[in-house]
């Protein structure tokens, strides 16, 4: 159903809010039967019907305290519309009505719930689940039709009424109950604070209580996508906040941390194997850190009676068989003398395993490729706890249930380990999002106690794509903040230009470092390299997690080494028997690997080591490139000059030559070529981008995805041409954050093709800024599928009332309306050099097109080229 008549719905039943009851509810019926049909029994969903008439009234409430929270976000946007249909059926009072009709539609939605519970019958909820029928084919209860399916099939298959009488709180056995209050206890001092470091100052490590600083993200309970992804920095912006506007508000639930293991998500009476997936630094650890402490303090998951949690990175040093018994007893050993009596109730265990894609070793579960009869076989045999086999047996005994049947398991990953669960039998998929744009302002309000240098820092790092859609991830957002935090406080640092390539900012990052924790005694350059060896090892081998091996092949010493400047950088964690490392972000390792091999390789090699990693085609050193080609600025090295010495000027020339070449290589190939602008940018190199683009006559992208940072990266490297010939970026998911980037270079194309967007009419708005320009050369726009309405008409109408270039316009398929024929009018006759205005497949009205017929032939004698296409 097309998105105005919803809102016409809400318009008309508060325009007759005070016409009788009878009266009202007619009217919006008559004007609104695409949206709330009668009642058609062979149209609703089946299990409609059973709760409204199978279950008993305490069943009702029952079904609906299970499904509250998920009921809540999906009648939050629709809430007006359930509540006057309740009404219409007299299940909720005239008063309370009026009441729901005031409140906003967080607090509306709220308050519905709340008053339909409250009712001494079931009366309310049975008309609240008929209305979810009644609406079931509208597009703006697509959350409300998934809830109704799920409970179709749980119907089906007898595990709905299975859920509606699980008692999570069964009591702990006696004997186990002093150990259960200990176990507690000592889960609770683990995760109740936390520790970040400033780059400014020397000492500056700061504890945080989680309860104070813990900012709830956004999880949903399904994967985008669960291939390998590109690097996870460049998949940093991939849709993320226009997508979650466009599609979280009326599509995807969300779900929060304590309702992982909830009963309502899924077709089983009980979730029990759930995968959260998530980019480096976007807070699977910290999400972990959360349930754990909140369980701990008896606030979440009272249905489980022992929770145990583990680090895949710990679980690298069995090398040899153990048991889940030892591992358990390895990081609890206080549970000795009672973890016997544990294990015999598996269904009250919750086990959880943090990060699976720093695992070494691969899980390959009986039905994929990896899987053979001989790991088959010594699966079975690990059917007890006590049972001697290899971590990843373990790990998949557990999933299929051959292993402490009934416990419940979470694991955590980044996207590109998800492969090795796609054949385990996971009953909740989930992805952490990170941070809203909400959440961005608040983090950076928080960070520096002066409001007006947050506001300031917010501001900027706004204007630019690269930083912004950085910040949706927790981790990137405190480097971000960290440096720039310098640049806008200190006097000293004030004529430093702030960061604009993710170059530059580690690089500022990297020299606060340097320059606020360095110890005299220490040689910053040869230590800094050696990591850069280390890291760079790192990158090119796939290891994320180091140990005192790695540090002694690198002639480094693990206790020096995290005495001084650089225990900023790597994060130190004693694991069960070992100690290990890892770098405080994956992007640091490779801003460190890129600075060693640009300082370090000898200048006749360095061509074939940028070549070697250009056609790796798992992405791993596009971040990496990059980088090399950051550092190829004189500005954005000059900060770590006084510290690590002169850039080799003769590896500046070769990264150069190495990017026009690679140029050359990428103009057929649309992902190459996008990566090589991504070159170009990073290298702030004005004489090379002029060199490199000035003389391009055709840019073509079609059907290449463009996040917003790549459409920032395009219109920049595009600044010195002075007129293209085609710009073709047809079907590339360009919204209008695309626009906002690209409004600045458009005026310079004379074709341009951006059909099959959604760019909406807030991208039509931001596009009429380049049509207004003096020197706009376009004369062919082709903006056909482009999520157009009449509200963008009349800007469109002004804007070509000054454009002198433009001859052809392709409107089609779109959702025009009679409301747009006056402003097409005008805007053919106020743009003389417009040839052909193409609106076919628009919702005109046989009166609307022949207004515009008729308006064609009058002007058909004094522009005998005109063409209203329709």
């Amino acid at each position: 159903m097309p998105r105005y008549g919803f809102y016409f719905f809400l318009s008309l039943s508060v325009y007759v809010k005070g016409a009788p009851p009878g009266q009202r509810f007619f009217s919006c019926k008559f004007s609104c039967g695409d949206l709330a049909p009668g009642p058609r029994k062979e149209e609703r969903f089946t299990v409609a019907l059973g709760v409204l008439e199978g279950f008993s009234d305490l069943q009702l409430r029952r079904l609906m305290k299970l499904y509250y929270q998920r009921l809540k976000d999906a009648i939050e946007e629709v809430v007006h519309a359930v509540a006057f249909n309740l009404y219409a059926k007299t299940a909720i009072s005239n008063a309370e009505y009026e009441q729901i009709s005031a409140a906003n539609h967080d607090e509306a939605s709220q308050l519905l719930l709340r008053m339909v519970l409250a009712k001494e019958d079931a009366k309310a909820a049975r008309a609240m689940w008929q209305s979810f029928a009644d609406f079931k084919d509208n597009n703006a209860f697509l959350k409300v039709r998934r809830i109704l399916q799920e409970i179709e099939d749980k119907v089906s298959g007898d595990s709905l009424h299975k859920e509606i009488k699980w008692a999570p709180d069964e009591v702990i056995q006696d004997c186990l109950v002093g150990i259960h209050h200990k176990h507690q206890e000592i889960l609770r001092e683990r995760n109740a604070t936390f520790t970040l470091t400033s780059i400014h100052g020397w000492n500056m490590a700061k504890t945080f209580q989680l309860e104070e600083h813990f900012t709830e993200l956004l999880i949903i309970p399904s994967l985008r996508y669960q291939e390998q992804v590109q690097h996870e920095l460049l998949a940093r912006g991939r849709d993320h906040s226009e997508w979650r506007k466009q599609t979280l508000r009326r599509e995807l639930e969300k779900v929060r941390h304590h309702e992982i293991f909830g009963t309502s998500f899924g077709k089983c009476s009980r979730c029990l194997y759930a995968v959260i997936s998530g980019v480096a630094g976007i807070g699977k650890t910290t999400l972990v850190q959360k349930i754990v402490h909140d369980w701990a303090v008896d606030r979440i998951y009272g249905q489980f009676h022992f929770l145990f949690q583990f680090k895949f990175r710990e679980l690298n040093i069995y090398q040899e068989r153990t048991s889940l018994k030892q591992i358990i007893l390895d990081s609890y050993p206080y549970l000795e003398k009672d973890l016997k009596k544990v294990l015999k109730n598996p269904n009250r265990i919750l086990l959880i395993f943090d990060g699976l894609d720093e695992f070494h070793e691969p899980i390959a579960f009986p039905d994929t490729q990896a899987s053979s009869p001989k790991s088959e076989s010594k699966v079975a045999s690990c059917l007890y706890a006590e049972s001697w086999c290899s971590i990843p047996d373990i790990i998949r005994a557990l999933f299929q249930g051959q292993m402490l049947l009934g416990c419940s398991v979470l694991v955590t990953t980044r996207p590109t380990a998800l492969e090795s669960l796609q054949a385990a039998p996971v009953h909740l998929y989930a992805e952490i999002l990170g941070f809203s744009d909400a959440q961005i302002k608040d983090y950076f309000m928080k960070f520096n106690s002066d409001t007006k240098v947050s506001l300031e820092m917010l501001a900027y790092v706004e204007e630019n794509a690269i930083l912004y859609t950085m910040c949706y991830n927790p981790s990137y957002c405190w480097v971000i903040c960290s440096s720039l935090e310098g640049t806008f406080t200190s006097p000293r640092l004030r004529n430093w230009s702030p960061p604009k390539t993710i170059t530059q900012l580690y690089a500022n990052y990297i020299y606060n470092i340097l320059k606020n924790h360095a110890r005299e005694a220490e040689e910053p350059r040869e230590l800094l390299l050696k990591t850069g060896d280390m890291a760079y090892m790192g990158v090119a081998e796939k290891v994320i997690v180091f140990s005192d091996y790695h540090f002694h092949r690198y002639d480094l010493q693990p206790s020096n080494f995290l005495s001084g400047f650089l225990m900023q950088i790597l994060q130190k964690e004693n694991s069960l028997k070992d100690v290990v490392y890892s770098f405080f972000h994956l992007t640091v390792q490779e801003f460190l690997a890129a600075l060693a091999k640009f300082f370090q390789t000898p200048t006749q090699k360095l061509t074939e080591l940028l070549d070697e990693a250009s056609t790796t085609k798992d992405g791993r050193y596009e971040i990496f490139l990059q980088f090399m080609a950051g550092l190829s600025c004189p500005a954005t090295t000059a900060q770590l000059k006084d510290l690590i010495g002169d850039v080799p000027q003769e590896n500046v020339c070769k990264v150069v030559d190495w990017i026009k070449k690679r140029f050359e290589i990428a103009k057929t190939r649309k992902i190459q070529l996008l990566n090589t602008l991504h070159y170009l940018f990073e290298t702030q190199n004005k004489v090379l981008v002029q060199e490199t683009m000035g003389r391009v006559r055709q840019v073509d992208f079609s059907f290449q995805i463009m996040t917003p940072v790549d459409c920032y990266v395009l219109a920049v490297v595009l600044g010195p041409c002075e007129q293209l010939q085609n710009l073709h970026l047809f079907n590339c998911s360009i919204e209008s954050w695309g626009m906002k980037s690209l409004k600045t270079v458009l005026h310079k194309c004379v074709t341009v093709r951006l059909a099959q967007n959604r760019l909406g009419d807030q991208g039509m708005k931001l596009l009429c800024e380049a049509l207004r320009k003096p020197d706009c050369q376009m004369q062919s726009l082709e903006l056909w599928m482009a999520n157009l309405t009449d509200s963008c008409v009349e800007e469109l109408s002004c804007a070509l009332s000054a454009n002198a270039s433009m001859r052809s316009l392709n409107l089609r398929d779109n959702a025009f309306t009679d409301c747009s024929v006056s402003a097409f009018l005008h805007l053919v006759e106020n743009c003389p050099s417009l040839h052909t205005l193409d609106l076919c497949n628009n919702p005109f009205s046989s009166s609307g097109r022949h207004k515009l017929e008729v308006f064609e032939g009058k002007l058909r004698h004094t522009r005998p080229g005109l063409t209203i296409k329709l």
